[in-house]
Parts: structure tokens; C-alpha cells; sequence
């Protein structure tokens, strides 16, 4: 039993000490992770965790103030309530103002950032040491073993506390802010701190001081180390509820940055898509006239993308002396995967109608290439011709497209032919080639279904009837479109009633069309 007893009183009256280094350990990890980066100067970190921890501090306040007023005391000119009521505000007041400016001239000499808060943490840990440094507990009586027991317990179970919720908690909310280089303001820690402070000094020496003139025995001990743990325990939790409030204001930051990064992950991306833009419609023939000295016809074509890259496209290029080819297309999708397949098609097309072959031949070799590989499973709807400006007879294929608008002697009509499947949907198809005959001054209008199917803010459609109306001109054919002639001002024309259509809905397919006016009586 005396064996168990010593055991007992031997960590009873050293657990200061051992709490004491415990505690300078997590001083200085608690420095180094909220102001310092791993593996700098770990020796002048070290020497500003002890220069600035709380214990240390208190002793140079204590013996600052106790040696000149025991002097004092020795000559009678004051008593030993005097005594206590002096020294304890005075050593309090020194403690803090010290702790302030070592933590700030040590932080300013290391060049720690937020170097204020090195006082919160050694303000912080001021507390938690106050509370452990009890007096020893009377080994007389028959309670021993319990109140000694209890003291233990009661010492770990605080320590395990003080640990969790301040190293844990604490210290890593604020190293979050450090290290984000968010700004602190160590004002709003380091005041109430030391007002804290003050207060829980001033009131654990009153009672120690007063229970020195009574008998003190295990179960006033025992209620006084009970009583300071709960005034560590509403600090603690005091200090857990503003932390709360830091990882709250940490979570609006990083959402802030969050919100930040995905802006400027936006901005990145609309530029990029931006480029593709340039590059997708630098493909697309947009000089206009393209043939300013054919006069047997006119020619004039537009893209209004929906996105930044659409997957509509046109072209046109003059087969031979009295041959032109012009096509109109419309990939399936939208964004950067109908751009890229877009621009695979119109290469495609282009250069089988370059080599001779017929619009069916055409639109017959394509499919069968744009079906390899087509992983994405897109397809092409497509209206092709190729228009001879001697006679005006049209060589016609079409794959799955809109039917065209025949504008002639100011009515306008579409011209349906029996179409094919579109492009990419199926291998093995057979594309015919058909015929219409144009007259002079005829116009054809192709266009994608953007024009018919634009939508309003009440989702009603543009649709075919209005476009056939609109196209009706009767003897008011639109006026010339400079250059581009009567084709430029029938495009200007749909675009500005689609638009007004419209109006503020927001275009939910990319608008293309192109616009053939055959005028016969070559001059070349």
C-alpha cells in the first residue's frame, strides 16, 4: 500500500513539471505550423517558442516585481495582504505587456508573418498552465488515495482536453489563415486574451492566498481542483466557439477562392474557346463577294454560332470556269466536339467535290469516311449543289437537310427533294444526285434549322410559314447589300427578323444560311 501511495505522490508532485515540458513542446509546434515553413531556421524557432512561453515569461514578471516588494515587506511598510494585492496586478500586467513585446520582437527579427499571434498562442497557453500549478494535496487522512487519484485523472483528462480542442482546433483554423496569407486581425484574439488572463490569474491567487490561512485538507483540494478545471473548461469552450467562427470565415474564404479559381478557370476557357472561334471561322470562306469578277451570279453567307464554336458550317468554291459548288451543313451537337467534326466534314467534302465527283458521289465517298472512327456516334445533315452558270440547271444532293427556299418573280416556295439519310449515320448509304432548273434572277436560300427553330421567351417557333412570308417579296425585292447584292441583303433580311423574333430569348442553335442568286449572262 505505501508502494501504490508513493507511486501516487511521486506523479502528483512532479506533474507540473512533466505537464510543463509537455506543454513548451506544443508551444513551439503550435509556432512552427501556424507561422513558420517546416525546415527553416528550426533553432531560431525554437529560441521564440521559449522566449515567449507563457512560464517563462511569468517567472522574469514574477521575479521582477516579488524581490523589489519583498524588501519592502522585510522593512514593514506593507503586510502580506498588501503584498498580494500589489504584486499579483502588477506581475499580471508585466507578464502580458512582456509577452506582447518579446512575441513582437522575436517575430519581427525572425520575420514571422502575423507575428501578433504568437501571443495569442502564448496568451493561450498562459491559461492552460494556470490551471494545472495546484498546491500539493495533504497526504494525511483516510481519503488519500481517492483525492490523489481524482487529482491525477482529473490533471490527464484536462490535459487531453486543452490538447484537442486547442491544438487541434485553435491552431489549425489559424494555420489554415496563415498559410492562405489571409489577413488577421490579432487584435480581436490577443485583447479579450489578456483580459482573460488578468482575471484568471487575479482569481486563482486570491483563493490560493486565503486558503493558506485555513485548514486545507483532500476535500478542499479536491473542490478547488474541480472548480479550476471547470473555469479551464468554459475557457476552453469559449475559445472553441470563436475557432467555429474562424473555420466559419475560413470555409467563406476558400469558397471565395473557389469561386475565384473557377472564374478564372472560366476566363481561361473562354478564351480558348474563344481562339477556337477565330480559328473554326477563319475556315469558313468570309470574304464576300468571294468572286467580285463573276457577274453571272451572287453569293453571300453567315454563321451565328449559339456557343463560342458551333457545328453548322457552309463553303463554296468554284469547280471549273462555269461550274460553282456550294454546300450547307449542319453537325449534330454543340461546342468543341460538333466544331472538330465539323471542320473533319467540310475537308472531307471539299475535297471529293474538288476532284470531280458528282453531289451523290460526294455526299456517298463522305459518309463512308465520317463513319470511321465516329465514336461519338455524331452525324451531319447536309445540302449540297453544284450550280452551272451557263444553263442554271442545279445538280442537287441531300442528306437528311431543311428543304431550301426557291425565291422567283417575288414568291417563295421550298424546294423538296426526296432526301437521304444524313452523314455519319449509317454506313453503306447511296446518295442520288438530283436536278432543278434555275432562271435568271432566281434566288435560292439554304439555311440550317436555326432560322426555323428559334425560340422566342415564350418557346414559340420562328417556323417555316413565317420564313416563306418573309421571303414573299412580290415587286418589293430587298435593295442591293453593297457588294454583295440582293443575296447579302436576303440574308441581313432573315437574320433581322429572326432577331426580332426573338428578341431578349436567349439563341439555342447556331444560325447559318447562304444565298445563291443566279443572274445568267456571264461577262467574263
Amino acid at each position: 500500500m505505501d508502494t501504490v501511495k508513493d507511486i501516487l505522490l511521486m506523479i502528483d508532485a512532479n506533474k507540473d513539471s512533466i505537464f510543463l515540458v509537455f506543454c513548451i513542446i506544443f508551444h513551439y509546434l503550435s509556432i512552427k505550423k501556424c507561422f513558420w515553413k517546416a525546415g527553416k531556421n528550426r533553432v531560431g524557432l525554437f529560441f521564440l517558442a521559449l522566449l515567449c512561453f507563457p512560464y517563462t515569461v511569468y517567472l522574469i514578471s514574477f521575479c521582477a516585481v516579488s524581490f523589489p516588494l519583498k524588501i519592502i515587506r522585510t522593512s514593514g511598510l506593507i503586510g502580506r495582504t498588501g503584498f498580494i494585492m500589489i504584486s499579483a496586478p502588477v506581475s499580471t500586467v508585466l507578464y502580458i505587456v512582456l509577452i506582447f513585446l518579446l512575441s513582437d520582437l522575436a517575430g519581427k527579427w525572425l520575420k514571422v508573418p502575423d507575428r501578433r499571434l504568437v501571443t495569442f498562442v502564448s496568451l493561450m497557453y498562459s491559461v492552460v498552465i494556470s490551471s494545472f500549478f495546484k498546491n500539493p494535496l495533504d497526504t494525511g487522512g483516510d481519503d488519500w488515495a481517492f483525492a490523489v487519484t481524482v487529482n491525477i485523472c482529473g490533471w490527464f483528462l484536462a490535459l487531453c482536453i486543452a490538447v484537442v480542442l486547442l491544438y487541434c482546433f485553435v491552431i489549425k483554423a489559424l494555420s489554415r489563415m496563415t498559410v492562405r496569407e489571409q489577413a488577421v486581425n490579432s487584435k480581436l484574439f490577443t485583447v479579450p486574451l489578456g483580459i482573460f488572463t488578468f482575471l484568471y490569474n487575479q482569481f486563482s491567487l486570491i483563493i490560493l492566498y486565503y486558503s493558506d490561512d485555513k485548514p486545507f485538507g483532500n476535500v478542499e483540494a479536491f473542490f478547488f481542483i474541480i472548480f479550476s478545471d471547470i473555469i479551464l473548461f468554459f475557457f476552453i469552450w469559449a475559445f472553441y466557439v470563436i475557432i467555429k467562427n474562424i473555420n466559419a470565415t475560413n470555409e467563406a474564404l476558400e469558397a471565395k477562392d473557389l469561386a475565384a479559381e473557377m472564374a478564372a478557370e472560366e476566363a481561361r476557357i473562354e478564351a480558348d474557346l474563344s481562339i477556337a472561334k477565330s480559328i473554326q471561322l477563319s475556315a469558313l470562306p468570309n470574304i464576300f463577294p468571294p468572286f467580285p469578277e463573276r457577274k453571272d451570279f451572287e453569293l453571300f453567307a453567315s454563321m451565328n454560332a449559339a456557343r463560342e464554336v458551333g457545328g453548322d458550317f457552309y463553303d463554296f468554291y468554284m469547280l471549273d470556269r462555269d461550274k460553282l459548288g456550294f454546300l450547307i451543313a449542319d453537325v449534330s451537337g454543340k461546342g468543341i466536339p460538333a466544331a472538330m467534326f465539323m471542320m473533319k466534314g467540310k475537308t472531307i467534302i471539299k475535297g471529293l467535290a474538288e476532284n470531280g465527283q458528282s453531289p451523290g458521289e460526294v455526299f456517298t465517298t463522305a459518309n463512308e469516311k465520317l463513319c470511321e472512327g465516329n465514336d461519338a456516334e455524331l452525324f451531319v445533315t447536309a445540302w449540297m449543289g453544284f450550280l452551272d452558270l451557263k444553263t442554271g440547271l442545279v445538280h442537287v444532293a441531300n442528306a437528311g437537310h431543311n428543304p431550301p427556299v426557291l425565291i422567283r418573280d417575288g414568291r417563295a416556295e421550298y424546294v423538296v427533294f426526296k432526301p437521304g439519310l444524313m452523314l455519319a449515320g449509317m454506313e453503306g448509304m447511296i446518295y442520288k444526285d438530283q436536278t432543278m432548273q434555275l432562271q435568271k434572277g432566281d434566288i435560292l436560300y439554304l439555311y440550317t434549322d436555326g432560322v426555323t427553330e428559334a425560340m422566342d421567351e415564350d418557346e414559340d417557333q420562328y417556323g417555316e410559314d413565317r420564313l416563306i412570308k418573309l421571303l414573299s417579296f412580290g415587286e418589293n425585292y430587298p435593295a442591293p447589300s453593297g457588294d454583295n447584292g440582293v443575296a447579302g441583303a436576303v440574308c441581313t433580311l432573315v437574320k433581322a427578323d429572326v432577331d426580332s423574333f426573338v428578341k431578349d430569348a436567349e439563341q439555342s442553335d447556331d444560325i447559318t444560311m447562304l444565298c445563291v442568286r443566279f443572274l445568267g449572262d456571264s461577262q467574263r
